[in-house]
């Protein structure tokens, strides 16, 4: 049994413990659930502490799963061993950052941990996805986000494993739920990269946020979760109405938020709907309209087009902080 003790510096909350070895709280609540990796000690109040002993063994689990050993193994291995506090980067439980940062110019840094990972080959994320592996593939999602950040991730290897899981599921008329397994993991990992990214980086209260929206025929609003991850590691605040956001609600969204950039998705043809933008209201002061994907591109790149997450990113901060 679980002895209570004081939260003193020496333990980690789930959150901090999740962050400093880089994976989502809900995996490692997932693995305590699961695989018994449960922290040595809970606070009075029957919190989650993790020690420097429990990371060093967490560390251990994590590298043997990116050798390719399955989760449930690899929790098998480790859950009643001892591990030494000399492993790398174990010494206290102690060395998280004590607050985020915040800077309106604040621009995405990849942990210390981070930048040593960068250099190691990556996972590949397909076959994750085809051997419906959920757990591990959110978790080689969110590590992918944890080392390159948003706009890296997402060009080198978030949107090819949507694209092809998408050309699968078009090729062969099946696996329909390899797709929604990996939309999902996306999802999920874009989800929890932007709430670390908001705490870490803090937006400015006085600035004026950015709206991210797909119109009402769009359904694929992966790419706005992108696009607002990359946004909060800049610490811009969002606003994400999602996907299927009629023209009418668009506008009393924007009427109440006053923002300084619109940013709307067309990923086909069919989407893109340049009267239902000049439909949208006006507002003062004004704002930027900047739209993005694959469907306004067919109507000739209108005005206001970016080709490319970053080219969308980079537009919405000058929005924000013009000059």
């Amino acid at each position: 049994m679980m002895k209570a003790v004081q939260e003193t510096s020496e333990t980690l909350t789930v959150g901090a413990a999740a962050r400093r070895l880089g994976i989502a709280a809900p995996t490692l609540r997932s693995w305590e659930r699961r695989y018994g990796l449960r922290p040595s000690a809970r606070s009075a109040g029957g919190h989650r502490r993790y020690d420097a002993h429990d990371l060093a063994r967490l560390r251990a689990m994590l590298r043997l799963v990116e050798q390719g050993v399955p989760t449930a193994e690899a929790a098998a291995e480790v859950r009643d061993r001892d591990y030494p506090l000399s492993a790398p980067g174990v010494t206290s439980a102690t060395s998280v950052a004590a607050g985020p940062e915040n800077a309106a110019t604040a621009a995405f840094r990849p942990s210390a941990r981070a930048r040593r990972e960068k250099s190691r080959p990556p996972i590949d994320l397909f076959s994750l996805a085809n051997a419906m592996d959920s757990e591990r593939l959110t978790h080689e999602v969110a590590r992918s986000l944890d080392r390159s950040g948003a706009v890296e991730a997402w060009t080198d290897h978030l949107m090819p494993l949507l694209v092809e899981v998408g050309d699968q599921w078009q090729r062969t008329g099946a696996c329909v739920e390899v797709e929604h397994l990996a939309s999902d993991a996306v999802a999920g990992g874009l989800r929890y990269h932007t709430r670390r990214a908001v705490e870490r980086f803090r937006p400015v209260e006085d600035e004026r946020p950015v709206v991210l929206a797909c119109l009402e025929r769009e359904d694929h609003a992966l790419p706005l979760l992108a696009l607002a991850a990359a946004l909060a590691e800049r610490a811009v605040k969002v606003r994400t109405l999602g996907a299927a956001t009629p023209a009418s609600s668009l506008s009393m969204a924007v009427r109440r938020v006053r923002p300084a950039a619109v940013f709307v998705w067309s990923s086909a043809p069919e989407t893109a709907d340049l009267t239902a933008l000049k439909t949208l209201v006006r507002t003062r002061p004004s704002y930027s309209l900047v739209i993005g994907g694959p469907g306004w591109q067919t109507l000739g790149a209108p005005t206001g087009w970016v080709n490319s997450l970053g080219e969308a990113v980079d537009a919405l901060v000058a929005a924000v902080r013009p000059g």
